[in-house]
Order: C-alpha cells, then sequence, then structure tokens
C-alpha cells in the first residue's frame, strides 16, 4: 500500500457530512477510503469541450431542420439522392463529434 503522505482539508455542509457518514458507515470504510475510492470513479468533463460539442449539436441540428423543411415544402420534388446525401454528411458530422 502506498504511504500517504499529503492531505487535503474540505468544508462541508451538515447535509453533506451526513450524507457522507451515512455512506461511509454503509460501505463498512472509513470516510477517507471512501472519498478515495470514489476519486478513481468520476468522470471529469472538460467544459471547454463540452461548449465546443453542444454548438456543433445545434449546428447539426439547424441543418437537419432545413433539411426536413426543404422536403416538406418540396414533397413532389424531393430528390431522394439529395437528401441522403445531406444526411451521410450529417452523419459524418455527428461521427467527429463523436470521436
Amino acid at each position: 500500500m502506498e504511504k500517504k503522505n499529503n492531505m487535503l482539508r474540505v468544508r462541508f455542509s451538515d447535509t453533506e457530512w451526513e450524507r457522507l457518514q451515512q455512506l461511509s458507515k454503509s460501505a463498512e470504510m472509513s470516510m477517507s477510503e471512501l472519498v478515495r475510492n470514489h476519486l478513481n470513479k468520476v468522470r471529469v468533463r472538460n467544459r471547454t469541450d463540452e461548449k465546443k460539442r453542444v454548438a456543433m449539436l445545434n449546428r447539426i441540428n439547424a441543418n437537419l431542420n432545413m433539411i426536413a423543411r426543404w422536403v416538406n415544402t418540396h414533397k413532389e420534388a424531393a430528390s431522394a439522392i439529395e437528401v441522403v446525401s445531406h444526411l451521410i454528411a450529417i452523419e459524418q458530422e455527428i461521427r467527429e463529434i463523436s470521436e
């Protein structure tokens, strides 16, 4: 077991403190063990990346809405090939966001 040389002092509200005590008791761990255990399970999101993803998804949504409006307006003239090509382009954008 690795020696623990560093200490962090944290303030909790009464509600948070009670919740931490309950969790540590039910898990049969010390509060320190519980916090260390949960530290490895937390996924921290990069807010800048998230904002970029949301902006890109909003643009994609706008593109989908334009395509839907065009198809609804030009039902008889709607070329399936043209619509499918736009949808493929949108699918590629979504895949880029996912990476």
